[in-house]
């Protein structure tokens, strides 16, 4: 199933890649790359993991300063990174990882084979780590097959310097760039390693800015401010309209309704029951997703799970209104959604609006700022979004379970047990998926050899810039 998973994936983004590698020639050092995103990133190593769109966002720039001990290819299969090499026993339970030599932090300082243990000792609840010479061993006090995407996926698997406690000091880390000036919420500036193990970026720096709205960053594409930005999918519409270049990812985040159930207005299963009857999912998707995802009955998208289809998705008005007609009255529900999340709160206004026509009144209205860390946010059904992006479906389970609260048993190599295990957390009616999103970005006509991940990794350290010459362009003026 992990195999198949990544061979559709490759596919799947075959047509951009062949398109950027026709363009893609003679590649050169040099030039600045702007980036905007529409997050504002306070905390490269926070002691609370932020919202959603912050963390995709803290991701993509940690990515850029640190290295993993692997890290996967365009079709998800693990390469060498600090690690050279590995092997595994028959359980796949002890795994051992030739370390590679002279890697140096970013101050080009050595880094040792103690602060790469010192970093991965977390690996795992109940896993220890030990070295021996150049080899790290790693126990996992059980079969871990998985083990290698773990560790170029895990969020907390960087290998990275610990902070040092003075109120100007940078994160420092071995990977493509070093970070030189840090804005917290605002921007950020990444120079190039010239040390770096896996040779120096074409780039010289990246400038990423921070806060940006997707239609403020198309306007800076057009007038050539940004090469690039993150898009909401009616930006993203009307960019690829215009003849931009728009990349799009795998199904990669789910919106979804929770339902507290410790507010008595939702604790009758019919009034859950009615709410989601009413919900059109196919228009959520049609019309403000722009297509560019699929409708969820489900928490996992088909590309991972092979068997979303077989979750209902169907609005059932009739239904709703008959189950309306047991209860007598409804009650007002409040319906909360992330502020800084625009496809959220459109989803939310039309959820309340398919509601409204079985009956039931929705109050919509934003969450507080830090939502996310409140006990209780004032309302009976939050909207909600979440990446679920594997890229394996076992990896994909381990991010479920820590952001939704579902729970796989750790086994996910039947597939009917899989979909069983999924119907039965999805029948409490707590968590109720909408539909699937894309990750999507418009890329500046300068960028070449963009080849991000299928499943959103950007990848900035492998693009470079097409920099216009000034004496050919003379040259061409002439007469």
């Amino acid at each position: 199933m992990r195999h198949s998973a990544c061979r559709f994936l490759a596919v799947s983004s075959a047509a951009f890649v062949l398109a950027t590698a026709r363009a893609a020639t003679r590649p050169h050092y040099g030039g600045t790359l702007r980036v905007e995103i529409q997050a504002r990133v306070s905390r490269l190593d926070p002691v609370e993991w932020p919202d959603v769109a912050d963390a995709d966002a803290m991701l993509k720039l940690r990515d850029l300063i640190y290295d993993r001990l692997v890290r996967l290819d365009l079709n998800g299969r693990p390469q060498p990174s600090i690690a050279l090499s590995w092997e595994h026993d028959a359980e796949a339970t002890t795994w051992r990882f030739k370390l590679r030599p002279r890697v140096v932090w970013q101050d080009s300082s050595q880094l040792t084979y103690m602060e790469v243990l010192s970093a991965l000792e977390g690996v795992a609840p109940g896993a220890s780590v030990r070295l021996i010479g150049d080899t790290l061993e790693i126990n996992m006090g059980r079969p871990r097959p998985d083990l290698l995407v773990t560790l170029a996926t895990e969020p907390g698997l960087w290998i990275r310097r610990p902070a040092v406690p003075a109120a100007d000091s940078l994160p420092l880390g071995t990977g493509p760039f070093r970070l030189t000036d840090w804005q917290p919420g605002r921007s950020a500036v990444l120079q190039a390693n010239d040390d770096y193990w896996d040779g120096r970026p074409y780039i010289d720096k990246i400038e990423v800015q921070m806060g940006r709205s997707s239609r403020d960053q198309l306007l800076d594409m057009q007038l050539d401010r940004a090469d690039v930005f993150e898009l909401d999918p009616s930006e993203a519409r009307r960019a690829q309209q215009e003849g931009k270049r728009v990349w799009s990812s795998s199904a990669v985040e789910l919106l979804y309704l929770r339902f507290d159930l410790n507010k008595p207005a939702v604790r009758d299963r019919r009034l859950r029951e009615a709410v989601v009857d009413s919900i059109d999912r196919s228009a959520i998707q049609k019309v403000l997703v722009q297509n560019y995802g699929e409708v969820a009955g489900g928490i996992f998208p088909q590309w991972l799970s092979g068997y979303s289809f077989l979750f209902s998705t169907a609005i059932n008005l009739n239904r709703a209104r008959q189950l309306g007609a047991e209860m007598g009255t409804w009650p007002t529900l409040k319906l909360g959604y992330d502020s800084n999340d625009g496809l959220a709160r459109q989803s939310a206004e039309r959820v309340a609006v398919n509601a409204r026509d079985a009956g039931i009144t929705l109050q919509v209205s934003p969450l507080p700022q830090g939502w996310w860390r409140m006990p209780d946010t004032g309302t009976d059904i939050r909207l909600q979004r979440v990446r679920i992006d594997g890229p394996t479906l076992d990896q994909a389970a381990i991010e479920a379970a820590s952001r939704l609260g579902f729970s796989s048993g750790g086994e996910f190599e039947n597939p009917e047990r899989n979909y069983g295990q999924e119907q039965e957390f999805l029948a409490s009616l707590t968590v109720v998926p909408l539909v699937y999103v894309s990750e999507l970005a418009g890329v500046g006509p300068r960028v070449k050899d963009w080849l991000p991940l299928p499943w959103g990794g950007w990848r900035l350290q492998d693009v470079w810039l097409q920099v216009e010459d000034p004496e050919r362009s003379r040259r061409a003026e002439k007469p």
